[in-house]
């Protein structure tokens, strides 16, 4: 009786495993950490990019079509693999919030050292 109740365990603890997202991010098609990283920053300057230029709303659309087709293809992936990635990092904030912390420390070493103000008399 013991040795049933034992297989009855590790089938249903086997079966409780197989059901759960704990298959590897690699075999799921997601994004490393640190490529995911690389791909937002690329993402994100484009965005600020797009944001600052003076330009027509049907320019910016132009110039976005021609920005986000070509940092998927930078980094040799595409927009199907780039969803997929974003979707399992929301659904595990822990490691999102891990790549927002490398993405933000990357953004701001990128960013322009401010101008001293002059003190006019």
């Amino acid at each position: 009786m013991n040795r049933t109740l034992v297989y009855y365990l590790i089938f249903f603890l086997l079966t409780l495993n197989s059901c759960g997202d704990n298959r590897k991010k690699t075999e799921l098609g997601i994004l490393p950490e640190k490529k995911m990283t690389e791909l937002l920053v690329e993402t994100h300057l484009a965005d600020a990019i797009l944001f600052i230029e003076n330009s027509r709303a049907d320019e910016k659309h132009d110039k976005g079509l021609f920005y986000y087709p070509s940092i998927l293809e930078k980094y040799g992936i595409t927009k199907a693999q780039m969803d997929s990635s974003v979707s399992w990092y929301m659904r595990h904030p822990e490691a999102y919030s891990r790549i927002y912390d490398q993405v933000i420390k990357e953004l701001e070493k990128r960013k322009p050292a401010e101008k001293p103000t002059e003190e006019t008399e």
